[in-house]
């Protein structure tokens, strides 16, 4: 998971913020619940739902 958040944190310091939500997304099925919290403070609050695991309201 380390790999991931490290990738996301290069493409949020060249400023392609859609590489890093791809590969957050990407990786959020996978994390456990505390690597879960390290993405949605990258990701945002809706993390769950942008990776296809919420019901939408």
């Amino acid at each position: 998971m380390r790999i991931y958040i490290r990738h996301m944190r290069k493409a949020i310091t060249a400023q392609d913020f859609d590489l890093a939500g791809r590969i957050g997304i990407a990786a959020y099925p996978v994390a456990n619940a505390n690597e879960r919290r390290v993405l949605e403070t990258y990701l945002g609050p809706n993390a769950a739902r942008r990776a296809g695991l919420a019901l939408r309201p």
